[in-house]
């Protein structure tokens, strides 16, 4: 996950405030332990409650919704941004040594556009007498043409819990009708 994604996924987050435990921001060392820290379970057994509040979350967040599926419980969204500019100096450089070099130095390129995105999948199922959710994410960076660069799962549990816990929130609201 580049730098820039994490800083921008973070400062979303900011705004759901939660203190974290101690190891928190650590690297879990196993996928069991990722699976804990995206998931939380709630004392309700109204799924579609729970759904509508990560929607909601989701939204509130901006990421923009794909595909919601209240049967299944799933919920596919992304967030997308312009992470890399082209090199306007070099631009500039491109320009002044166009007559120079008799317009070949127009040839070079003057750096790549690159978009990041933060694709979220929630997983709503209910259980005996609660609810159980479960929220992954993951970080892709395309080139201007659709190829894609690099995609890394988030693992950082500091994200999950800043989540969740607007998650939490959010399923309060929707219980008491707010």
């Amino acid at each position: 996950m580049t730098r820039q994604a994490t800083l921008v996924l973070l400062a979303l987050l900011v705004g759901a405030c939660a203190s974290a435990p101690n190891g928190a921001g650590v690297r879990p060392d196993s996928p069991l332990e990722l699976r804990q820290a995206q998931s939380r379970s709630f004392d309700t057994t109204a799924s579609r409650v729970v759904l509508k509040a990560a929607l909601n979350v989701l939204q509130d967040q901006g990421f923009v919704i794909r595909h919601a599926d209240a049967e299944l419980g799933i919920v596919t969204a992304a967030m997308e941004w312009r992470s890399g500019q082209p090199n306007k100096g070099l631009r500039i450089l491109k320009w002044v040594a166009a007559l120079p070099t008799y317009g070949a130095s127009l040839l070079i390129p003057a750096g790549q556009n690159e978009w990041s995105a933060i694709e979220a999948n929630v997983n709503v199922t209910p259980e005996a007498e609660r609810t159980r959710v479960r929220i992954s994410l993951v970080s892709k960076v395309t080139g201007k043409n659709g190829e894609v660069r690099s995609v890394s799962p988030v693992a950082d549990p500091l994200v999950y819990q800043r989540l969740l816990s607007a998650l939490d929130k959010a399923v309060f609201l929707e219980t008491q009708g707010l």
